[in-house]
Order: C-alpha cells, then structure tokens, then sequence
C-alpha cells in the first residue's frame, strides 16, 4: 500500500525538501502553500497524514489544525515548527495533533517522526478492522447524521470511549440511547468484549435485585435449582448498559453504588463476594436531576453514574438528518424484505421534514418499515406516508367551520379566505410547507396571502 502524504507548509524549498527525502521510500506526496488551500485538499481528498508548518502567513498551523480535525477527528497530523515554536507545537499536541518535528531536521529525524506516525495508523486501522467485524457479526446498526447535534454527539463518544469512565446518556425515548451506548463500546478497549443492556423499566421492582445481581440456588421461592447469573456477572471484562436506570429499586440502587465503588458485590442469598471489571453506561429518557430533587433516585448514585454525560437530541432538534436516515432505513428494509424502493419524492421529503417526530428515530424506523412493506410504489410518495399518518389522507374528511357574517362583512371572500388559513395553519402548528399541501396551492402562493392578510398573526400559533 502506498501512503499519502499532504505537506501544508508556505516555505516552498521546505516543502521540496520533505517530498525529496520522503518519495524515494515509495510515499506519495501532495503539497499546499497556504493554510486555506492545505484545509481545502485536506477536507476534499483522504491523506494518510498531514506535515503542518505551524507559520503560515496569514493563517498559522494551529487554527489549519483546528479546522481540520473539526471535520475529520480521525486526522493523524504532525506539526513542523522552529526551535521557538516548541510550545506552540506542544500545545497543538493537546489540540490533537499527533506529533512535532523541529526545524532544521535531518532525513533520518523526518522519516523516523513519518514512519512512527504511520506505524500507529496501521495498528489503528487493524483494529477498526476488528470492530468493524465484530460490530457486523452483532448487527450493530449505524448512527446515521450529518448534523451539528448529532457530530457534537460523535465527538463526545469518541472522548468517552478511550476511557472507562461511566457514562451517564439522556434523551428523549426513541432517540437511540442503546445506540450510543453500544457505539461507546465498540470504541472501547473493550470491544471485543460482551455487551450486556438491562431495561430496568421492564422489569418488575421485585425482580430487578436478583436479574442486575444473580442468585443462589433457595435464595428465595421459585428460585432455579442452579441458581442464576446476573447482569452484572455477565458484563464482567466487558460493558453493562442500564436503560431507564431510574427504575431501580432503592435496594438495588444502595448495591449497585457498592459495584461503582468498589468492583465487587454478593449475589442475592449469596456469601461469596464475587469480584467483577465492567465499565458502566446508564441511561434515562427523563432527567436523572430532577428524580434526585424529587427523592425518587439517591444522590450518590447519581454523582457516581454522571461523570461523564451525553445528552441525545429529539430527532426535531437535528430535522436534517431525518431524510439521510429515512433512506437509510429504505436501504434496510429493502434487503430484509425483498422490495427495491428507490427513495422519497420532493413532496415525500418534504412531509418528512414537517413532521414533529414524537416517537423520534424509533418511529421514523417503524414507519419506513411499514410504508416499505404496504407501498407498491417504486418511489415512496406521500400518499405513501398517510398509511403511516404521516400527513393527512386526502378522502380523511377534515371539517373547517368558517364563521362570516354578510351583514358586516365588506369582503366575505377576503374574509373565508383569511379564516380558512387561519385555521389551517392552526392544525399545522404554523408549519407553512404542510399548510398549502393542505390547501391544495402551492407555499408561494400561501406566502403571497400571509403577506397581504397581515393580520394573521404567525406568533400566537
């Protein structure tokens, strides 16, 4: 394989020297003269890694460091600077670079600092390699979003996942929690290791001790003769993953502090201490905080689950990820179910962006898999979506009273008309895109008559 090499430096004879030394072990090298055009090739091309002079003009390297691996964290860069620039090179460092190389350097100095750098990348590719299978052989679904919520989140579980801190996630019921979590671990060290998820919530209060600890054989009537591993046991090496952690007993919760604390706990009925090393993740669909305030969750548990914390958005909050999921979800119901949709319409599109998604991701995947089974059409339009109510049957039988009186009113049809969008965009919660879909009349001629009906006013909706 032959690597790729990007040299962002303004120092054209550096620049020759570098391409010099290092094609004639085989490296392809690419160059740049300025900040904003090492930044343009770095984003549109793939580059193994990046030499960055950290003097640029007008740009210097730390803030072409930082666009970069704004876009792609991943980047291996290494700075080149000046003896004087030492602690600049280092505090790049903490910003994510990997290493630095001092001018003037020798041949044998750039292509040790390439060779090391590289070295690393393989071992990092390997194991991506590793993940990537082992993530394939457990059917891991993958987190699908190109918005600034949804990168913010990525980051964060990039973070998170070097470490084996536990991990407090909230969010909305249906955003993915599970998800996140699951990615978390396959981040992790950890990887190649099990993956244990308890719903705390679907499991009756007087049940959750012996499910999250395990018993022993008589612990207690209509016990298994054998006894029982728990959740806990179970993750040992590996990861656990609490959903809807507020759901645990107060028994349970004064346990589960001592396995945080200490690594260790005693199965129910059990003398034995059993020693386990799992890293925790939890996750509630409503406040952790606010079931502290209330008393209904203990506060040392809380301060031992949140040391690190990611918060899921509702899928309203990141509206540009919804078609890139939608036809990701497409893509796999139709290989589960034998059809060969194409994609959405504009209108379809259109309807998927106005929606409010109450159900969040869970119902946007539990509506595609419906309309991919009911449609018969190749493209999914959006009569298409009213199987999934999505937006409106058109023989539904909406009813809109209007309420004119002749005797006063100059304009009855100024009037009707006024009324009639009134009340439409009352129903749409002021979404104007579904409003003329409703009305029959395309969103600029809805917005000619919002202009001249001034009076409808769009805040109180």
């Amino acid at each position: 394989m032959q690597w790729r090499l990007l040299v962002i430096d303004d120092d054209a004879a550096i620049a020759r020297s570098i391409r010099r030394i290092l094609e004639v072990d085989g490296y392809k090298i690419e160059s740049a003269d300025t900040g904003d055009r090492g930044i343009q090739l770095a984003l549109q091309n793939r580059y193994d890694l990046l030499l960055l002079d950290l003097r640029l003009g007008a740009m210097d390297g730390l803030e072409v460091l930082r666009r970069v691996k704004e876009e792609n964290p991943e980047q291996l860069v290494i700075m080149v600077t000046g003896f004087a620039n030492v602690a600049s090179a280092v505090e790049a460092m903490k910003r994510g670079a990997y290493d630095y190389i001092q001018k003037p350097f020798s041949a044998d100095e750039l292509k040790l600092a390439v060779e090391k750098a590289l070295q690393t990348l393989a071992l990092q590719r390997e194991i991506e390699e590793l993940r990537q299978r082992q993530m394939e052989k457990n059917k891991f679904d993958k987190i699908i979003g190109n918005s600034r919520e949804i990168k913010k989140v990525l980051s964060l579980v990039r973070t998170f996942a070097q470490t084996d801190i536990t991990v407090l996630i909230e969010g909305e019921s249906g955003t993915g929690k599970e998800l996140v979590a699951e990615y978390l671990h396959y981040l992790s060290p950890r990887y190649a290791k099990p993956f244990i998820a308890l719903n705390c919530g679907a499991v009756a209060k007087n049940l959750i001790e012996s499910e999250l600890f395990g018993y022993e054989k008589g612990a207690f009537t209509g016990a298994d003769r054998g006894g029982h591993i728990g959740f806990i046991e179970r993750s040992d090496a590996g990861t656990l993953f609490l959903d809807e952690v507020a759901e645990l007993s107060e028994e349970a919760q004064v346990k589960f502090l001592r396995v945080l604390e200490r690594g260790d706990f005693y199965r129910v009925g059990g003398t034995k201490i059993i020693h386990v090393d799992l890293r925790v993740i939890a996750a509630s669909n409503s406040s952790l905080e606010v079931a502290v305030e209330e008393g209904r969750f203990r506060r040392d548990l809380y301060y031992r689950l949140n040391v690190a914390h990611i918060e899921l958005p509702a899928l309203r909050e990141r509206k540009g990820d919804v078609t890139q999921l939608a036809r990701f979800f497409v893509d796999k119901f139709n290989r589960k179910l034998g059809r060969r949709i194409q994609g959405f319409t504009p209108a379809a599109d259109d309807a998927l962006m106005a929606y409010h998604w109450p159900g969040n991701v869970r119902e946007l995947h539990n509506i595609i898999e419906r309309v991919s089974l009911l449609s018969n059409n190749v493209v999914i339009d959006v009569s298409d979506l009213a199987i999934a109510k999505i937006v409106p049957k058109k023989d539904d039988g909406m009813t809109i009273n209007l309420n004119i009186d002749l005797n006063k009113t100059p304009n009855a049809i100024r009037e009707a008309n006024y009324q009639l969008i009134q009340k439409i965009l009352e129903i749409t919660s002021g979404n104007k895109t579904r409003a003329a879909r409703l009305l029959g009349i395309p969103r600029g001629t809805l917005r000619y008559h919002l202009a001249r009906d001034s009076q409808i006013d769009l805040t109180k909706l």
